[in-house]
């Protein structure tokens, strides 16, 4: 994985100047909290098809329930439908919880599209009371071919 990461690092220069021609895509795995009590925390993932949120306040374009009361995202396979049966898979590395924020956490794919998540520290990436959800992780595309990819990744049934 070190290796990896270290790959990472060295052409994530070059996948950000490339990224102006690419997928704007961009999804987080969130914890919200719609009021008080067990009940009213859940897992949710939020996607943001028009490039990272810029600010606690810009609402995602959706937001697909995955879990309530929240479990885990880390060792298990979690899926969210959006746009019509298009879903996001997030593969989430077992242990990644420990992981120290922005180090590389797991994997994700949108209709064969692929993504690398990072973990985050927790900080809220959209507030409206009494709505307010919490980011563990963060993936955005590394496709740098505009995101039309084929081979669409569907759900397992």
């Amino acid at each position: 994985m070190k290796l990896f990461s270290a790959l990472i690092l060295i052409t994530l220069p070059i996948l950000t100047s490339a990224a102006a021609q690419g997928s704007t895509k961009n999804f987080y795995l969130v914890t919200c909290t719609d009021g008080s009590g067990r009940r009213n925390t859940y897992d949710a993932i939020a996607y943001y098809p028009k490039g990272a949120a810029k600010s606690n306040t810009e609402w995602p374009h959706d937001l697909a329930e995955v879990s309530r009361p929240k479990a885990t995202w880390e060792g298990v396979v979690r899926e969210a439908e959006f746009e019509n049966d298009s879903w996001f898979i997030a593969r989430i590395d077992k242990g990644a919880a420990s992981l120290k924020a922005g180090e590389i956490a797991g994997t994700g794919e949108f209709e064969g599209e692929p993504f690398v998540c990072f973990k985050r520290s927790g900080e809220t990436l959209f507030a409206d009371r009494p709505v307010s959800c919490q980011q563990l992780y963060w993936c955005p595309s590394i496709d740098v071919s505009g995101g039309n990819k084929p081979g669409a990744a569907r759900r397992r049934r």
